[in-house]
């Protein structure tokens, strides 16, 4: 009796062992298998935590109506701990819902957790105030900073491992680090991280690397534990790119892990468009050799709030809109050329898709909504926002601020008429007042003294930061990385004694400290690039919108006439504006941003305002305007 029960036990454990799903690499055969069976994937890139949760349901739908079999998502470590030891996985940001939704229509998942992920977001998914750790040096073998990853994969990793395939979910793979190949070449690093995922996710899963062919060596490891993948367009000859993949990995499955539908946009630069017939010929191509793909991406997003990125040294900042030119529009609207482009190849090599081409969805157009002047920047400036006094300017990482704006204030001791003064180290761009009169923009590291006219009692300096690099080596250099003020002179001598006040660029309204008096002229003596600056310096102006329940549509708000700043739509910051420098003109607002009765309208206009004092609501973008390099 004793044995017939052992062996019972025996039988139940080998069954639900047999039972249990698989997805793995089969090395001798070149392939994936799932569940047993050779698996291909064709994947859809996306971003959780640049689309409202409303819509995941929509965009997953729509890319397995394309033929998709897999969603791949980056994770935006910045986001989910935005202060240390301080988590948020809520809303757009609570990935275990959009995991769900990924399983509920029964696609897999790719879950790229970095800690470093590029994207063009902001510091590449890393927290900004990793930059304030005395010691810390990112993506190295580096104790500051490899305890923060280890703290935050130790709350992120269990979160999604119940969700791993084999433990009946359907994330069948995991990224370790991201395009490392393009930064350094340190392959203790990318161990040290291996083997934090395997303490926190086990061994089920398949890990991988991925970079461009020219990075394999230094991006990856030459064991049979990580898949070495690659990402390119559809530039050059795919078969080339992966008989170079196979000098450093001679079996395993082919991926590549980024094919690109499009590309990044800059302020000040064309916005970038890539065509549908290559797209569809070299994807064909692609599924033809037996590679698994991913489209980057498939549905861009936006870059909501102050989360979008920039790159190079001398800065080179991502616009609000990540449309990206995918196949998928910012907004949701399948851009078709691409769409059959692809779904035409999906069909040959995944037949019998039958589901239906969804719709564009209906949008709002033809309102307007008038502005008025309600409170400045200045008014912010009080006791209660004071953070430090100084000898001499301090960095907004010192001074613990890593976002939006910062106020330097020094009260002068003696007149300085007629003399030149110069601001040094700008990071990134300065907004200067004299005595409450908007004198001066200067842009980064720009030295181009000035010369006040009249004798001054106060020198304000608004200095806002427009986004961490987030790509390239220089991503480890502070003085790169830093935002702020170095140092003012005066006829080339030191200007000591600076207060630091915090601003608030999310709910400004709220601040405004009455009874305050506003500049009755919104036009000064004063300009930059020929027009004239706001004589009270950066103002916040508001406006309310009545609708109906059915005008909550997906609208996009045109910022035309006005200059740059910040959109705030229902206490929501949508993000940054800047027809100044293009190509993006106008913003889009979800409709699920938008309520039945009154909706507000609140645009933190830095430099100068439009004529009329107005904003339209159109049904139609405009993410492809005249761009201006001098802005």
């Amino acid at each position: 009796m004793k044995i017939s029960f052992l062996f019972l036990i025996l039988v139940v454990a080998l069954t639900t062992a047999t039972d249990r799903p698989s997805f793995v690499v089969d090395w001798e055969n070149d392939r994936f298998l799932k569940n047993g069976k050779p698996f291909q994937y064709a994947s859809a890139g996306m971003h959780y935590f640049r689309i409202p949760y409303q819509y995941w349901r929509d965009r997953v739908y729509a890319a397995k109506t394309a033929g998709m079999n897999t969603i791949q998502t980056y994770v935006a470590w910045n986001q989910h701990e935005p202060s240390p030891g301080q988590y948020n996985f809520e809303g757009n940001l609570n990935i275990v819902k959009f995991i769900k939704e990924v399983a509920e229509q029964d696609m897999s998942l790719i879950l790229r957790v970095g800690p470093y992920i590029c994207a063009e977001w902001n510091f590449g998914g890393l927290p900004p105030w990793l930059l304030a750790i005395p010691g810390m040096q990112v993506r190295a073998q580096n104790k500051p900073f490899l305890s923060a990853v280890d703290r935050w994969l130790a709350e992120f990793l269990p979160l999604v491992k119940p969700y791993l395939f084999s433990n009946g979910g359907p994330i069948i793979m995991v990224q370790v680090e991201n395009e490392y190949g393009s930064f350094g070449c340190d392959h203790e690093y990318i161990t040290t991280l291996f083997n934090m995922y395997k303490k926190y996710l086990g061994e089920e899963v398949v890990f991988f690397t991925t970079d461009g062919p020219g990075g394999i060596k230094c991006g990856s490891l030459n064991t049979t534990a990580i898949l070495t993948t690659i990402d390119f367009g559809t530039g050059g000859d795919p078969g080339s790119h992966f008989d170079n993949l196979k000098k450093f990995q001679p079996h395993g499955p082919h991926v590549n892990s980024e094919f690109y539908t499009g590309w990044l946009d800059h302020w000040k630069s064309k916005h970038s468009t890539r065509a549908a017939a290559p797209l569809g010929s070299v994807f064909d191509t692609l599924l033809g050799l037996g590679v698994s793909v991913n489209l980057y991406m498939w549905h861009g997003g936006t870059n909501f709030g102050l989360t979008s990125g920039a790159e190079k040294e001398f800065l080179k900042p991502n616009p609000t809109s990540y449309d990206y030119d995918a196949p998928q529009s910012e907004w949701g609207d399948l851009k078709m050329d691409k769409y059959h482009a692809l779904r035409n190849v999906t069909d040959k090599y995944f037949p019998g898709n039958k589901l239906p081409v969804p719709p564009n969805s209906k949008k709002l157009g033809g309102k307007t909504v008038k502005l008025a002047q309600v409170t400045t920047l200045l008014s912010q400036i009080s006791p209660d926002s004071l953070i430090k006094t100084s000898q001499f300017p301090m960095t907004m990482e010192a001074l613990g601020v890593f976002e939006g704006m910062i106020a330097y204030q020094h009260k002068l001791t003696a007149p300085i008429k007629n003399k030149n003064i110069c601001l040094l180290g700008v990071h990134d761009r300065a907004f200067v007042m004299v005595d409450g009169v908007f004198t001066k923009v200067v842009k980064r590291d720009e030295v181009s003294p000035f010369t006040i006219k009249s004798a001054a009692d106060t020198i304000t300096i608004f200095v806002e930061n427009q986004a961490y690099i987030g790509f390239g080596k220089v991503m480890q250099e502070y003085i790169f990385q830093y935002k702020g003020l170095m140092n003012v002179t005066v006829d080339k001598e030191n200007i000591t004694d600076w207060s630091h006040y915090r601003i608030d660029v999310r709910s400004p309204v709220t601040l405004t400290r009455l009874p305050y008096s506003l500049p009755s002229e919104l036009q000064g003596e004063y300009s930059f690039n020929g027009k004239p600056l706001i004589s009270g310096g950066p103002t916040v102006y508001h406006g309310t919108l009545d609708l109906t329940a059915d005008e909550c549509l997906d609208t996009f708000l045109d910022t035309t006439g006005w200059s740059k700043g910040y959109l705030i739509v229902n206490d929501m910051l949508i993000g940054r504006y800047w027809p100044d420098a293009g190509p993006q003109y106008s913003l889009y607002i979800p409709g699920v941003y938008l309520r039945e009765g009154e909706n507000t309208v609140t645009m933190v206009e830095q430099q100068s305002v439009s004529k009329d004092l107005t904003v339209d609501l159109s049904d139609t973008p405009n993410i492809d305007g005249p761009v201006n390099p001098d802005a």
